[in-house]
C-alpha cells in the first residue's frame, strides 16, 4: 500500500501558509505585515516545515528501494543555516562551486555527502574536495589529467563519478534542459570506454559512479524514467567491459514545482516513488544489484518554501488603460521573470480577503528596465503602501540576486512554529563600497 505524504510542490503556496484573524498573511505561525514591520522589505522569507515536508515526500517515495541518498542541489539556495538543516536530516549535497563547498564545509557538512559538480571545475575547487574527501562528478575526460594529477600532489584518492550525456529533453525552457545531445554538461556514451581506460592507468583515482541531470522545472515523468534505464544500461556496459560494479547511481532531479493554480507538477512522493520503481526493475533486469541511488532534487525542495514581500508603490495608470504598480524591489532580488519569462503568483499580504480588482494591474520592480516585470496582469486590489507577497520565490532568487542598479542585496528570514531568525542579513550602502578601492590618482582633485 503506497503511503500518500503532502507535497507542497503542487501548491502555489508555503504548507503553513493561512489567512489569520487580522486578514493577514500568515506563514510559518508569523504574520507577515509583522515580519515587514520587522526586518524590513523586500524580504526573502523561507518556511521550514515546507522543507521538511518535501524531504520527507522524497524519502517515502524513494523507500521502495532498499538503499538511497537524497541529494541537495545547493545551486537553488545555500547558506550556512540551510546546510545544518539538511545535515541534521541526513541529506547529501551537490556543490557546483568554491563558494559552494566552503559554505558547505564551514557549516560541518560531513564531506562524504558532498559532490562536487561543474563543467570547468578550477584547481582550487578540486584540491578542496579532493582534500575534504567529497565526490567529484567529472564532466569531461580532459578533467581526468587535472584530478590525477592534484590528487597525486596530495597523496590522496579521488572518488569519482562520470556524468552522462544521456540525449533526453524534458519538457521545459530551453536554458534550463542539460540533458541533450548538443549540452555543455557531461561526457558523450560513446566516449564513456574512453574515459574509463583513462582512469584505469591512474592509481589516486576510482570511479565509483555515473550520474546525469536532465533539466529542471520538469512535470512529465517519461523523460525521468528514460533516464534511469539509460544510466542502468551504462553501467551494465561497464561491469560487462571493464569488471567495475559501480557503488553508486546518480539519476538526477529537476522536478518542477508551480509557480501559478496552472501549474500541475508531479507530486514529490509520486515522482520519487515512480522512478526507485524503475531503478530497481532496471537495475534487477541488468543484474547490477542494488547501488546506492542517487537523486538530486532543488528547486522542489525550498521553492515552494520562499516567499518574497514587497512593500508597493504609487500606483500608475496610463492613458492606454494600463496599470502599473511599482514595488521596493524586482529583477536584483528575482531575475527570474526576465531571463525565463517565469510566471508568479501574487497577493495583498495585509488585506487578503480583497483581491478583486476594478482591472488587472501588473506589478513592476523598481529597476531601470523596462522587462523589470513581476506579475503581469495580476488580479489585485492593491494600493500604495500595501504588503504584496510573492509566492513561489524560494529557488534560484537569492542565489541568482545582484546589486544592480548598486542596491543592497534583502535579508533572508526562516521561519518556524511562530519563529523568525535572520539567516543572511540584509545588504547595507557600506557593503557595497566595501570592496572598492580608488587609485592614489584619482584622489588628487584638479586645484589642488
Amino acid at each position: 500500500m503506497q503511503i500518500q505524504v503532502k507535497s507542497p510542490n503542487v501548491l502555489v503556496r508555503p504548507s503553513t501558509a493561512k489567512v489569520n484573524a487580522q486578514g493577514h498573511l500568515e506563514i510559518g505561525g508569523c504574520d507577515s505585515t509583522e515580519l515587514a514591520a520587522k526586518f524590513g522589505t523586500p524580504l526573502w522569507v523561507m518556511d521550514e516545515q515546507t522543507i521538511r515536508d518535501c524531504i520527507q515526500a522524497y524519502k517515502t517515495g524513494l523507500s521502495v528501494y532498499p538503499n538511497t541518498l537524497v541529494l541537495y542541489a545547493g545551486k537553488a539556495f545555500l547558506t550556512l543555516a540551510l546546510c545544518h538543516l539538511l545535515d541534521s536530516l541526513g541529506l547529501g549535497l551537490d556543490v557546483v562551486s568554491e563558494g559552494e563547498l566552503y559554505t558547505a564545509e564551514v557549516s560541518g557538512f560531513p564531506s562524504n555527502r558532498i559532490y562536487l559538480h561543474g563543467n570547468n571545475k578550477t584547481e582550487a575547487e578540486i584540491s578542496n574536495a579532493i582534500s575534504l574527501g567529497a565526490r567529484i562528478v567529472v564532466d569531461n575526460v580532459a578533467e581526468l589529467d587535472v584530478i590525477g594529477a592534484l590528487a597525486a600532489r596530495l597523496n590522496k584518492s579521488a572518488k569519482l563519478h562520470f556524468r552522462l550525456i544521456p540525449g533526453i529533453e524534458p519538457d521545459t525552457h530551453d536554458h534550463i534542459k542539460t540533458g541533450h545531445y548538443d549540452s555543455k554538461f557531461g561526457i558523450p556514451l560513446e566516449e564513456l570506454s574512453e574515459a574509463i581506460k583513462i582512469l584505469r592507468t591512474m592509481g589516486n583515482a576510482k570511479l565509483v559512479g555515473i550520474h546525469a541531470h536532465i533539466g529542471s522545472q520538469s512535470h512529465d515523468i517519461e523523460p525521468y524514467l528514460q533516464n534511469v534505464t539509460v544510466l542502468a544500461e551504462a553501467a551494465a556496459s561497464i561491469k560487462s567491459e571493464f569488471g567495475i560494479e559501480l557503488e553508486e547511481i546518480d539519476v538526477g532531479g529537476g522536478l518542477g514545482i508551480a509557480y501559478v493554480e496552472q501549474d500541475r507538477p508531479m507530486a514529490i512522493y509520486e515522482w520519487a516513488h515512480a522512478v526507485a520503481t524503475r531503478a530497481l526493475s532496471e537495475f534487477t533486469r541488468l543484474g547490477l544489484g542494488t547501488p546506492k541511488l542517487l537523486v538530486e532534487p532543488g528547486r522542489s525542495i525550498v521553492g515552494t518554501a520562499g516567499v518574497t514581500l514587497y512593500r508597493a508603490g504609487a500606483m500608475k495608470e496610463l492613458p492606454s488603460g494600463k496599470v502599473y504598480l511599482p514595488v521596493d524591489g524586482g529583477m536584483a532580488d528575482n531575475p527570474r521573470p526576465i531571463t525565463y519569462q517565469a510566471k508568479y503568483t501574487a497577493c495583498i499580504a495585509n488585506r487578503m480577503s480583497d483581491n478583486a480588482p476594478e482591472k488587472p494591474l501588473t506589478l513592476v520592480g523598481r529597476y531601470c528596465e523596462s522587462g523589470d516585470i513581476i506579475v503581469k496582469d495580476a488580479n489585485l486590489a492593491a494600493k500604495a503602501g500595501d504588503l504584496v507577497a510573492i509566492f513561489g520565490t524560494g529557488a534560484y532568487n537569492y542565489s541568482m540576486a545582484s546589486n544592480y542598479n548598486r542596491s543592497p542585496r534583502p535579508a533572508c528570514i526562516l521561519v518556524a512554529h511562530g519563529s523568525a531568525e535572520v539567516i543572511v542579513e540584509r545588504e547595507s550602502n557600506e557593503d557595497l563600497i566595501r570592496k572598492d578601492r580608488v587609485p592614489e590618482r584619482l584622489l588628487r582633485r584638479p586645484h589642488e
